[in-house]
């Protein structure tokens, strides 16, 4: 007997010149993980994050694109032009907060390095790209944004279970 196909989503989080994504078959297996720049080859050209994204939408065909919602006014409009790249492929698309995905993760002081750690505890696929703990004077670590992606997906699947599960 067959089991049934597993909701395809791909998370994102937008930084203003980089996204990180990771792409789920259902709340239990990440098919890929990544981050992207806008950096071309040679780093003195720009790319846009829109056929990054666009991209990525055709190499796993995703049923919904989750995002974070944007908190600056330049990852709006990274986010802005991402969605008009979504929009032509007609998938359905979902924007959560951080303070929706902070709440998933309560238990563990919504810090950005301990939701990282509790990601790569669910997933341990993705331990040996977690990055080391942020000091004060550090700037943050590109592989972060990959785990910032894989909590908002976490948070939307989350969301969608049911709350109070019919036992069997």
């Amino acid at each position: 007997m067959s089991q049934p196909r597993q909701q395809r989503i791909l998370a994102i989080n937008v930084h203003p010149r980089r996204f990180g994504f990771a792409v789920f078959e259902g709340p239990t297996r990440t098919l890929d993980w990544g981050a992207r720049s806008t950096r071309g080859k040679t780093g003195d050209m720009s790319v846009p994050l829109g056929p990054k994204v666009a991209k990525l939408i055709v190499e796993y065909v995703p049923e919904a694109v989750v995002l974070t919602q944007p908190n600056t006014a330049e990852s709006k409009r990274s986010v802005d032009k991402i969605m008009k790249h979504i929009r032509t492929h007609n998938i359905r698309t979902r924007m959560l907060s951080s303070k929706a995905v902070k709440r998933v993760f309560a238990g563990r002081n919504d810090n950005k390095d301990r939701i990282a750690s509790a990601v790569a505890e669910q997933f341990p696929e993705l331990l040996s790209i977690l990055p080391p703990r942020r000091r004060p004077w550090q700037s943050e670590d590109y592989r972060m944004t990959i785990f910032d992606a894989a909590a908002v997906g976490i948070a939307y699947f989350a969301e969608k279970a049911p709350k109070n599960p019919v036992p069997p």
